[in-house]
């Protein structure tokens, strides 16, 4: 049976939090693919790629060289046909005032959830985004 959500992208500079997401998305059963980046630099770049094909991006904030918020402003400057289809929900271990507010200022931030990544936040996602497709 095809699964939900055919593409899930980790970009986390923690190899352990990437390894933990990775576990838990493919104990949802939702997911068909996941590809995992330690910094957000390569990701954009495989981004770039007008097929890529990726449904959804779990992004860190806090990461060395360019954190979440540099990335979601990069992202942001993608062309259309490279971003449409992408959600992001950011990933944080903060609990800075503030961070959640600024993360759903950029328009495709459907969510901030802190970590780990938990198998209900994936369910509630694949019901809400992913119904018919």
């Amino acid at each position: 049976m095809k699964k939900p959500i055919q593409l899930v992208m980790l970009i986390d500079d923690s190899n352990l939090d990437n390894m933990i997401h990775t576990r838990i998305l493919k104990k949802s059963e939702l997911v068909e693919e996941i590809i995992a980046f330690e910094y957000a630099e390569e990701a954009l770049e495989h981004l770039k790629t007008e097929d890529h094909g990726v449904d959804v991006i779990f992004l860190d904030i806090n990461m060395p060289r360019m954190d979440g918020y540099e990335f979601l402003e990069n992202y942001h400057k993608l062309p259309e046909s490279q971003r449409a289809k992408t959600l992001v929900m950011m990933l944080s271990t903060s609990n800075r005032p503030g961070d959640a507010e600024r993360a759903k200022q950029f328009p495709h931030v459907i969510d901030y959830q802190s970590k780990p990544l938990e198998i209900d936040t994936i369910k509630r996602l694949a019901q809400s985004h992913f119904k018919g497709e």
